[in-house]
This record gives C-alpha cells, structure tokens and sequence, in this order.
C-alpha cells in the first residue's frame, strides 16, 4: 500500500515538472543573433549595430554579452564593451571616446559609433562572454575614403599609343590610397575588356588603413579599335566619384576589302568594276585578276575586257598597305537594266495596232474618281437638308394660327380681356372658328375701352365648373340680351350652371349688349377640353 501511494506520488511530481517545463518553455542556454550586415559611411558620420540575445533560464542579471572588433580581417579580436542581463552596459576605456551603448530592452543592445574615422573601420560582433573569437558571419563598417590618383603606367591621364593589329599589348593601371580598394575597369569605346586583366590590392604604403589596387591588361586589338579611346577606371561606391586614366589608341592594319561592285556594263563585253577597302595606313595598293582569262590589271578601278557572253564575270581583287595585303574573289552578274527592255508587246503582222490605252486607274483617273464622288455626297446632304427644312416649315404653318383645324399649343390668356364699344354695344371682332384660339388675340384690343362699368368688379372665368358632363361654354364671354348681367347672379360669381341658362340682373343694372359675337360651334359640336382650357378675365368698364 505505501508503495503504491508512493509510486503515484512520484508520478504526480514529474508530470507537474514537466508541464511547468513545457509551460515557461525554459531556455538551457543563452544564444547571440549579432549584426551581419555592411555599412559604408563618410568620415565623420554615425552608424549602429544591433546584438540580439535570449537569456538562459538559469542566467542571472549578471550575465552578459561582449561587443568586440577586427581591424585585421578577423584575425585578433579587441573587446569595445561589455553588456549585462540587468542592463547596463561597459565600455573599455580606450574606447570610451570612439564608442557609446544603447540597452534597448535586457535582450537588445546597439553599439553606437559616434564619429566615424579610419581607426573605427573593421569587423564588429557580438557574443557569448564564455564564447571566444566565433566563427559566425560579421558586421563590417567601411569608412570611406577616395583613391588619390588612378594612372596607367607609362602614360599621362590622358594619352596616346599607336599598336598593330593583331599583335598583343599590355598596360599597368594603378590605384592608390583609397578605402575601400578600388575596382579597376578596362573598356576599349564601349566595349569592357576587364576579362582580359589581372587585378591585385595591397595596403597602401603610407597609410595600413589606404589600399591600393593594380591591374594588368593583355590585350590585343583589332581594325574595329582605331580610333577608339583605352580607358582603366577605379570604381570603389556609388557615393563616391569614379577616376580614370585613358589613351587614345590608333591601331595599324592591313586593308580590309568591304565589297566589289560594277561601274557600268557595256554592251561591247567590257565591264567597268570597282574594289572598295579601308585600311591605316590608307596608302593601298590594289590589283585584279579575271580567274576566267587569267588576265590582271591595277588600280582602285579596273575594266574588264573580252567578258563571255553568259553576262557574269568571276574577279579577285588585292589590296596592300605597309601592314599586309588582303583579297576577295567575286562572281558579278550583269544588272538589270530597264531601259533595255520594252514594255510594250511588238505587234505581230495581221494583228490590230496596240492600244495605247491602259485597262488600269492612272492617277487622274482616281483624282476623277474621288471629286466625283465628293460631289454626289455633297448632292445627298443638301437634299437631305432640304427635306429636313421642308418638314419643319409644314409643321410650323400646321401649328400655326392661319385657318388650321388642328389645335394651337394652350397659350396664357391675359389677365384682362378689354371689349371694343360703340355707343351701348360692345363688339368682340370675330376669331377663328378653332375654339381654343378663340381669345388668343384679346390682348391686342387694349385700345377699345367700354368705360361704362368703371366701378364693376371684374369678371374673371379662372374656375373651371364642378361638373364637365353638363357641357358648359365656360370658355366663352358673358353674353348679355339687354336684360342686365347674364349668366351670373352678381359681377364676382360667375354661374356655369347651363349653357342656355339667362339670369335676370338686379334692377338699374346697366344694359351690356354683345353684336357681331363669333360663338363657333354649338354645344354639340364642341367639347370643352377640360383642365387644358384657359380662362380669361374681362374687366368691364362704366361708360
């Protein structure tokens, strides 16, 4: 029974260990991210690097990490400062003045050089105080400084050479003093012949902190190079100013024949050729031979004779300067010639004359072609605009107010409609038998006052009636009969009840007789247009 229990006692307790140990994920030992990359700065200008640290579980505040530098490609290693767990940080005394330290957390810290010089240039890391010299890849600053002087040997900055073709030269470019060591590149014109170089850097004998570059160039040029200029350029940062050293070279060859062309062709079987070659010196010497007839001649230019009738020529032509000599042999056939040949067919006997016509469009015939063209669809566009002006004439006489029985778009009647008088009788001049222009020429009568009702309320028809079944000429002028104000019971209440309907006015209401009044059509003929029908007001006046 007691082992038992003790046997799940210690079962308990290890799997308690180990979900705490799988819990806080409890790190054995302290490892070191250090800086990897390369800076290059100006004399003068900061920069810093970053050490990255995860602490072992068991390590302590006093636990720390050393920041440490290389001047000598890693060779020896000088300690610059000193970083603790808790966060603090110490620099060696000789450094104090080159260095400074930020502890951005317990597990990041920057190594800070204030003033860059050519004593702070090297390798930097951070490690592992129980870990010496690692192995790692390093931090590295360059301070920059430009090379004095890139030259090649035996020549000015700026100079000249004269090789021959063929034969190979060799040229020393140097670099001196300079950080980084300079690259050197070599170019003939455009073209980079670096690949035919062997370059080399050492320290600079005045100053182990300078380097200096030499490069040795194997070259043998070409015809293609006369002319162009040799070029060693040192290349060290873009931020710095690329120097260079050239020579203007001139290189001696031998002719180069480009081709051999005919001058002229003659109809006696002579032919007339021409050798066309580039050479320097340019003192060419040039001689031909017929390999048909074995036959030579002399000069830039030559005329074959006795040419076979097959109309080709077989040719070799020589050129010589004081370099060498080069030949090209050439089979030249004889060249077309149009004004040889007849383009038009001899007539056969018997047969009819050629025409002298053409089945074909000259140029006169398509310039033809194309203004008439141009003129009928001139033609089309005017008819088209003809016809469209035609239409919308019809339609402006068809909506006018000339006799036509198609209704006038509604028109605002005025505001007050004035009635002509002579004597005791009113007369309305007669209007077109359309109802719905009836009144559309009343404010023209503005002349033709009946003042007998001055003190008279106006008459206005601006409410249409409640009932449009009962047909009502609400459109038309109260019509008055002698027997006072018809159709409405006083001057400001207009009455539609009936068409035919006539009221009585009050007595000593003053006579308003209407003649020469144009009514249209009847009741029966004319129904009223509802809503759309305009009111006008007429204003009597008091005689």
């Amino acid at each position: 029974m007691i082992l038992r229990n003790l046997s799940v006692i210690a079962a308990t307790v290890l799997i308690t260990w180990s979900a705490v140990f799988n819990t806080c994920h409890c790190q054995s030992e302290t490892t070191v991210d250090g800086p990897t990359n390369t800076a290059y700065v100006s004399p003068g200008s900061s920069e810093s690097f970053n050490c990255s640290v995860s602490w072992a579980a068991s390590s302590g505040d006093l636990d720390s990490i050393m920041w440490k530098r290389s001047t000598d490609d890693g060779i020896s290693w000088d300690q610059i400062a000193q970083c603790y767990k808790g966060g603090s940080c110490v620099i060696v005394g000789e450094f104090q003045s080159m260095y400074d330290t930020d502890t951005v957390t317990n597990e990041l810290f920057k190594l800070i050089i204030t003033s860059a010089t050519l004593d702070e240039d090297g390798l930097y890391d951070c490690h592992h105080f129980d870990i010496a010299n690692p192995t790692a890849p390093h931090a590295q600053l360059v301070v920059l400084d430009q090379v004095d002087d890139v030259s090649i040997d035996g020549f000015p900055s700026v100079g000249s050479d004269t090789v021959t073709a063929g034969e190979e030269q060799s040229y020393t470019c140097r670099s001196t003093a300079g950080n980084p060591a300079a690259s050197l590149i070599w170019t003939i014109g455009d073209v980079d012949i670096t690949s035919h170089s062997v370059n080399s850097t050492s320290e600079n004998t005045n100053d182990d902190r300078l380097y200096d570059t030499e490069s040795t160039l194997t070259y043998s040029f070409n015809a293609s190079d006369d002319g162009e200029d040799l070029r060693c350029r040192g290349f060290q940062h873009d931020s710095l100013a690329i120097r260079s050293s050239r020579i203007e070279m001139t290189v001696e060859y031998a002719p180069v024949i480009h081709y051999i062309d005919i001058l002229e062709w003659g109809d006696n079987y002579m032919v007339e050729v021409e050798c066309v070659a580039s050479a320097n010196p340019d003192s060419i010497s040039y001689s031909w031979t017929n390999n048909e007839n074995s036959a030579t001649g002399s000069g830039k230019t030559w005329t074959v004779e006795d040419v076979n009738q097959d109309n080709f020529i077989d040719v070799t032509c020589e050129a010589t300067n004081s370099i060498g000599s080069t030949e090209l042999r050439k089979e030249l056939s004889k060249p077309f010639d149009p004004t040889t040949r007849s383009l038009t067919p001899t007539p056969v006997v018997g047969d009819p004359a050629p025409s002298t016509g053409s089945s074909g469009c000259d140029t006169g015939c398509i310039i033809g072609v194309s203004v008439a063209a141009g003129i009928i669809v001139l033609v089309i566009i005017v008819l088209l605009l003809w016809i469209f002006l035609s239409r919308q004439k019809k339609q402006g006489e068809k909506y006018g107010s000339g006799g036509s029985n198609h209704k006038q778009p509604p028109h605002t009647a005025p505001a007050d409609v004035e009635m002509a008088t002579t004597g005791h009788t009113t007369k309305i001049p007669s209007v077109s038998d359309d109802a719905d222009n009836r009144y559309n020429d009343y404010a023209n009568y503005s002349d033709r006052y009946d003042d007998r009702y001055d003190n008279t309320s106006a008459h206005r028809y601006d409410q249409p009636p409640d009932e449009y079944s009962q047909s009502p000429r609400y459109d038309e002028p109260p019509i008055d009969e002698g027997d006072g104000y018809p159709n409405y019971s006083n001057p400001s209440s207009p009455n539609y009840s009936s068409y035919d309907r006539r009221q009585q006015a009050p007595p000593g209401t003053p006579g308003l007789h209407y003649t020469d009044l144009d009514l249209g059509p009847s009741p029966q003929d004319y129904q009223p247009q509802g809503p759309t029908t305009e009111y006008a007001t007429i204003t009597p006046t008091i005689v």
